[in-house]
């Protein structure tokens, strides 16, 4: 919290501003601080419209070595009269002790003109800064939204594509899940295949040019092999029927893997191709393709043999009976101390070989 210089106001300048309120003559006021005092030195009076007026005031009000506080009068009303915009001038040559000396009073200034007037606030330290361009680059930039990391960037994009971002051509289907790419011929040619058994894994690919889906690879392949297949510089979509033995029991699973190398590749494509594969699944389920998972991997050597087995058939979790504690000593039934010579203990020994136990 910044310290107030405790420096008030004159007469003359509570004068001056409850005239310019309402007043349509009155363009600029011109405030110093004088004796340690606020004074009004200059009132310009309005020629034009406040743009036209603009330079002419402020930058003949502004002098090289010497703060000042500016309120200049737009052509807007609010509820109570003209709005301002408050103008605080301090430049770069001035003395320092004249820069903190405005700075802890600027506040006390603006109570004093009354917070409901002031439409804009503008600092400036060259002349620049509080011209009628400076004033519409501030404008331009308090509007602006906040600025975002290259991260939040990319999340906003893939979100609005999964929305259903319209990207543009007639040939994809925009559909509340995601983008919607049209297989092309060779594509179609090769899932048909694959249904029919004649081969067991099929590589999809984007292209970004005619967005459509291709076929990349379409071939009868093993598990251990198509890590090798999967590029490591661009996103795939890989549906394989895996064939394996799980307890004695010989199965056939098609899985649908989606990689994507993550920042190595362009914005764009991580973003179709995240868009495109609830889609491109909801095709292949509806063409009687059934998928046992559906992966997604950011590297193509994590495609093993083992790795698939494990994500089709995961380690079951077994749960093994706690062991029970022995008890503490002097903690079990009760016992019968006999005597050396074999018969009974009274019943006084029987009861202090029970205390002598707990």
């Amino acid at each position: 919290m910044s310290h107030q210089s405790g420096i008030g106001g004159t007469p003359e300048l509570t004068a001056a501003f409850a005239e310019a309120y309402n007043s349509t003559d009155t363009r600029l006021i011109k405030v110093v601080i004088e004796n340690e005092r606020l004074v009004p030195v200059n009132i310009v009076r309005a020629k034009g419209t406040w743009e036209e007026d603009y330079d002419g005031a402020v930058l003949g009000n502004v002098e090289e070595e010497m703060p000042c506080y500016l309120f200049y009068r737009l052509d807007s009303r609010n509820s109570s009269g003209f709005d301002f915009v408050f103008i605080a001038w301090a430049p770069d040559f001035s003395h320092v002790r004249s820069k903190m000396l405005y700075a802890s009073t600027r506040s006390t200034l603006k109570t004093i003109f009354g917070g409901i007037y002031i439409k804009a606030e503008l600092f400036g330290t060259v002349r620049v800064d509080v011209s009628l361009a400076g004033y519409h680059k501030h404008l331009a930039a308090e509007a602006a939204p906040a600025p975002l990391t290259n991260a939040e960037i990319e999340k906003a994009e893939i979100r609005a594509a999964e929305t259903g971002v319209n990207i543009g051509v007639s040939t994809k289907k925009a559909i509340a899940t995601g983008v919607q790419f049209p297989l092309a011929p060779d594509a179609e040619a090769a899932l048909e295949k694959f249904k029919s058994g004649a081969i067991n894994y099929l590589q999809l690919k984007l292209n970004l040019q005619t967005e459509v889906i291709e076929s990349a690879i379409a071939e009868t392949t093993d598990a251990h092999s198509i890590a090798a297949k999967i590029p490591n510089n661009s996103a795939r979509y890989s549906v394989f029927n895996f064939k394996h033995n799980h307890e004695g029991d010989n199965m056939n699973s098609i899985v649908f893997v989606y990689s994507c190398p993550g920042y190595q590749i362009p914005v764009k494509e991580r973003m179709l191709y995240s868009s495109c594969k609830g889609p491109l699944i909801d095709l292949l389920t509806s063409s009687g393709v059934v998928l046992a998972k559906n992966i997604e991997i950011s590297d193509g050597a994590e495609f093993t043999h083992d790795w698939l087995y494990e994500q089709i058939h995961p380690a079951k979790t077994v749960f093994k009976a706690k062991f029970d504690r022995p008890k503490k000593p002097g903690k079990g039934g009760r016992r019968i101390v006999r005597s050396t010579s074999g018969s009974t203990a009274g019943a006084g020994e029987e009861e202090e070989a029970e205390g002598g136990d707990e």
